[in-house]
């Protein structure tokens, strides 16, 4: 049955011709991280981040692989041992035989990519590149249309709603009406321009310091463009489920599972 099963890089490969690791942003760190190429995959857990809880679910399932969005070797670690919360997760998998793949900003930038598929949740329709790059083979962030205009506050019902988050922060009027989305998944606060730019209503991203807020806001105070910080995690959890299906199709063989566990540290506390 193993020679009918890929080996982790042949499904690196396939990754690769989908989000090119030269999509990456320069501070990004894609990739096989731990582990042999050369080790036989039958299936793979794909989760968000790699935490414990993850290493152990891979180990009760018995997947091969494992495929995360958030690399764990971002930065390279100056030590690994066992009383480091990243040393400790590096050894259990070389201890457990699993493969580390991380795929990043790379999918972020693809076509089909992480904010693309953030655009489809939401019901935006004629999805293209929010700041495509030159030849528009890949880009940044993604904005489209509504079927439907409505007002902001009947569309932060529907984010709270699709991405199943109780909070939102955003700045704007619950009345203005919203037609042109902007989206980026994750950490977006860099796109604020190129949102307003493009002429979008509203601009979803994540990670929002309080003084983002203050860049919508024209010379009067009033706001040019809505702005919503959904949260990191609600804005990419998709992203597991995106590489489960599109994986699959290429894979028949292999069996991709989307963990179960709820990777954020961030918990809210909600009256």
């Amino acid at each position: 049955m193993s020679e009918s099963l890929p080996r982790a890089r042949d499904i690196a490969a396939k990754l690769e011709s989908w989000a090119t690791p030269s999509f990456a942003e320069s501070y990004d760190n894609v990739g096989l991280h731990v582990g042999s190429g050369s080790r036989i995959v039958n299936r793979v857990l794909v989760a968000l981040d790699l935490t414990p809880d993850v290493v152990d679910e891979a180990v009760q399932t018995g997947a091969s692989m494992i495929l995360t969005h958030h690399p764990l070797l971002f930065r390279a670690p100056s030590r690994i041992v066992d009383s480091d919360f990243i040393g400790e997760l590096i050894l259990r998998l070389a201890r457990e035989n699993i493969t580390l793949y991380s795929i990043h900003t790379n999918l972020d930038a693809a076509h089909g990519g992480v904010s693309m598929a953030l655009a489809n949740i939401l019901g935006l329709d004629g999805i293209t590149f929010l700041r495509p790059n030159a030849d528009n083979s890949s880009g940044m962030g993604a904005i489209g249309q509504l079927l439907q205009p409505t007002t902001l506050g009947a569309f932060l019902e529907q984010i709270r709603t699709k991405l199943k988050t109780p909070i939102l922060r955003y700045t704007g009027s619950s009345e203005t009406q919203v037609s042109t989305v902007a989206v980026c998944g994750g950490s977006g606060g860099s796109l604020i321009k190129v949102a307003m730019e493009a002429r979008a209503n509203v601009y979803v991203t994540a990670d929002l310091s309080y003084h983002r807020f203050f860049e919508v806001l024209g010379p009067d105070g009033r706001c040019r463009m809505a702005l919503v910080d959904a949260g990191h995690y609600e804005t990419e959890k998709h992203t597991e489920e995106l590489l489960c299906s599109w994986l699959t199709e290429r894979f028949p063989s292999v069996d991709f599972c989307r963990t179960s566990v709820r990777t954020s540290p961030i918990h809210y506390h909600v009256p």
